[in-house]
């Protein structure tokens, strides 16, 4: 072995110990080395010395030459390149130890890569000689290497071998059908690859006829726990949902079954189910028309997801706990809990599912078969059963909203018996079904408000906090639309309830629920809530000054709170609580909280509305602040650290330039954050007359620029505050008033120079 071979095995050796500092030092010494091409020929010279240097050294030195052989292959001559082409395949021919020979095929095919790239077409004839022996050697072993390396291959095959595509289909069907479960493993990934890239292209046509082959090996793996095989199978439906080619969308149905076993398989990983329950749901939005068609397909996937919310012991009160991570330690015993676990769930799985289905298939296919296992089940004697009808009704409401809407007499009855069912879980699925109905079935479900708001009233001694919280969350939902009248008849008792809860429940998703359905009865209300804003403000007061950060979304609520009620009763009635409210808010702003500062400048934007000029003194303050925030940069590109590059991430190509190794980082908190700050600023612009020209200039300025970004919200946003900038410059320069003659297009502007 050469001087140079022996130095980088050295150095290779002391990467596979388990010494961080032994690490660092040894590829702070491999980098100068690396950027020699002469290490190339040297981690060759690694890999072929079986028997002398350890595998793990021989494995990382493929690993390595994988990295840094494109940077260093154009610098070699013709000879050189042949030579060192002619090592790969016979190392590939002759190595025995399966990681090694997979770094070997890694460096074969990034090789390949460079060559057809160069020659803008086939090259390396030699290397699709190998593969064509490998693939028809009557050896396993070489079976599998062949597919290893088309797998390796993927993108060279698919840009530059396209007239190959013919016999490589009897290659794979070859594979596909081999007695070997390795290599038809490796053939599945190997093919899978290719459409996968390929299902935009009319060539997926050639490889379409082979998917009932994958599908039938992946149940195979799939009944011996090969759940990788299985995954990759569900990655390539989800990447074909979309194609439009007929070769493929005539394999729907044998596609949403085998996914369809996937889901229901309690033996498959939790992952490994969600994913083949995102291909059904794929499907449903890709090939909407011809998944409701088919009358059998849709009724099985029905059956299986009705199923798994039957039998789940997990709470199924839908995406109101599901989208508040942190509430659920309020409904969980488990000491091991994880508030920031959001892996999914039976139900959750099948609820998503449920819902993209009712939102994509048209209604015609869709509503009876659904409605109707709804209704059949809130009749069973079992409350599982119970549970899941009401349940699914709930799910069901805003993608079925239209016929809902029309069979409100029928369901409604079958909606207030769970609301009383003996069952907790059926109660706080009503529950939840209500609250549902009433934000996705409006106005048809406001005839309902005399029998609706007495039960769910009912429902706030409930013992259990998920019924607590869901009420509460109702109570939002329906209050949002009616008009005074309608909430009247219980406003007291009502107020009253939610304060009680407020004051003496010590779970959160009941305190922000409460809130929330406080800030709703008040909106309701309108004026008619003013003898209750001194009582309720008292105890938003407390919340707004909790200083732990685990409750800043408590916090913030009533913030929220205060802000709709000043909304609901008006200049007059909130003045006495206006400092107060502002105090708290801008002390908010201290906090490193974007949730916190989001619901913020929502209260700046309602209290100026309310209180007109008399908001004026805060925007020396606020407008500085306002527009600093709205000049923030939300996004940008952003180093990948080596831990994100994978193994030997040090040890990457163009280390020191950093070349290629960037992501976009969108701060999405941030960015909602700045949406909230546009529409404080147009809302004080609007409201506060003279008083905000002075900041005209600096805010014409900032939201000009944000008119050019790149998220299509923050514009969106923009264009709403733009024509309030207009109003404060006629209040200080037309007395508020601007006269003009209709049809007067020869006359002098009516407006100033400023305006």
């Amino acid at each position: 072995m050469s001087q140079e071979a022996a130095q980088i095995a050295q150095l290779l050796s002391a990467l596979t110990q388990p010494d961080t500092n032994a690490i660092r030092e040894a590829e702070s010494k491999l980098k100068p080395i690396l950027k020699d091409a002469r290490c190339v020929p040297a981690l060759v010279e690694v890999l072929k010395a079986q028997g002398q240097q350890p595998d793990a050294v021989r494995h990382i030195a493929g690993v390595v030459l994988r990295k840094r052989i494109a940077g260093h292959y154009a610098k070699f001559d013709a000879e050189t390149k042949t030579g060192l082409k002619t090592e790969i395949l016979s190392l590939l021919s002759s190595e025995s130890e399966r990681n090694v020979r997979n770094g070997i095929v890694g460096v074969a095919g990034i090789v390949l890569k460079i060559e057809c790239d160069e020659a803008d077409g086939p090259a390396w004839q030699e290397l699709f000689q190998f593969l064509a022996a490998a693939a028809g050697d009557a050896n396993p072993e070489a079976n599998e290497l062949s597919f290893l390396l088309l797998c390796e291959m993927t993108e060279t095959v698919a840009i530059h071998l396209k007239p190959q595509f013919p016999s490589m289909l009897t290659m794979f069907g070859n594979g596909l059908s081999s007695a070997e479960d390795k290599v038809k493993s490796s053939a599945l990934k190997a093919l899978g690859q290719l459409i996968s890239y390929l299902s935009d292209e009319p060539e997926i046509e050639i490889f379409a006829p082979l998917i009932p082959h994958i599908l039938n090996v992946s149940l195979e793996c799939q009944k011996r726990s090969d759940e990788d095989t299985v995954s990759t199978t569900l990655d390539v439906m989800y990447d074909l949902a979309f194609c439009p080619h007929p070769s493929v969308s005539v394999h729907l149905q044998a596609t949403i079954q085998f996914s369809l076993g996937c889901v229901a398989d309690t033996n498959l990983d939790m992952n490994v189910r969600d994913s083949a329950a995102l291909v059904i749901a794929t499907m449903a939005e890709s090939k909407s028309k011809a998944f409701g068609k088919d009358e059998a397909l849709l009724s099985n996937v029905l059956e299986v997801l009705f199923s798994l919310i039957e039998n789940s012991k997990v709470s199924a009160a839908g995406a109101l706990f599901d989208s508040n991570p942190a509430w659920r330690e309020d409904i969980t015993e488990d000491e091991d809990f994880d508030p920031n676990d959001d892996s999914a769930t039976e139900t959750s799985m099948a609820q998503g599912t449920l819902d993209m289905l009712a939102c994509e298939i048209p209604k015609k296919y869709i509503f009876n078969p659904l409605i109707s296992r709804c209704i059949t089940r809130l009749q069973s004697p079992q409350a599982n059963q119970r549970k899941a009808g009401i349940a699914c009704l709930g799910v069901i409401a805003e993608g079925c909203a239209e016929p809902l809407r029309e069979h409100l007499p029928d369901v409604m009855p079958h909606v207030f018996t769970a609301a009383g069912d003996a069952d907790s879980q059926v109660r706080e699925c009503a529950c939840f079904a209500l609250g549902q109905i009433s934000e996705h079935c409006q106005p048809e479900v406001l005839s309902y408000s005399s029998q609706i708001l007495p039960i769910v009233f009912a429902l706030l001694d409930d013992t259990t906090v998920t019924v607590q919280a869901t009420s509460c969350y109702v109570i939002e939902m329906f209050c949002e639309r009616l008009e005074p009248e309608g909430v009247r008849p219980l406003l007291d008792p009502l107020v009253k309830k939610l304060a009680q809860m407020l004051e003496h429940s010590n779970k959160r998703s009941v305190q922000e629920m409460a809130v929330a359905a406080l800030a709703a009865t008040a909106v309701a209300a309108e004026e008619e809530f003013a003898p209750y804003v001194s009582g309720v403000a008292t105890l938003m007061t407390k919340l707004m000054s909790l200083t732990e950060e685990n409750l800043f979304s408590l916090r913030g609520r009533a913030l929220e709170c205060m802000g709709h009620m000043a909304i609901a009763v008006g200049r007059v009635n909130f003045r006495p609580y206006f400092a107060q409210t502002m105090q708290c808010a801008c002390e908010g702003l201290t906090h490193d909280s974007t949730d916190l500062h989001e619901f913020a400048y929502a209260v700046f934007a309602n209290l100026s509305k309310v209180m007109g000029e008399e908001f004026s003194p805060c925007l020396g303050e606020l407008v500085p602040h306002l527009i600093q925030v709205i000049g923030q940069d939300e996004g940008g590109l952003e180093a990948v650290d080596n831990e994100a590059k994978g193994a030997f991430g040090a040890l990457d190509d163009s280390d020191d330039e950093d070349a290629g190794n960037y992501v976009l980082n969108v701060r999405t908190a941030l960015l909602e954050a700045k949406k909230g700050a546009i529409t404080a600023l147009g809302e004080m612009a609007s409201h506060c007359g003279g008083a905000f020209v002075t900041y005209l200039e600096e805010s014409m300025t900032v939201l000009k620029t944000s008119a050019n970004n790149w998220h299509p919200l923050i514009k969106a946003e923009v264009a709403d505050a733009l024509p309030s900038m207009i109003i404060p410059s006629v209040a200080s320069n037309h007395g508020g008033v601007i006269d003009w003659e209709k049809g007067d297009v020869n006359g002098a502007s009516p407006m100033s120079e400023h305006t």
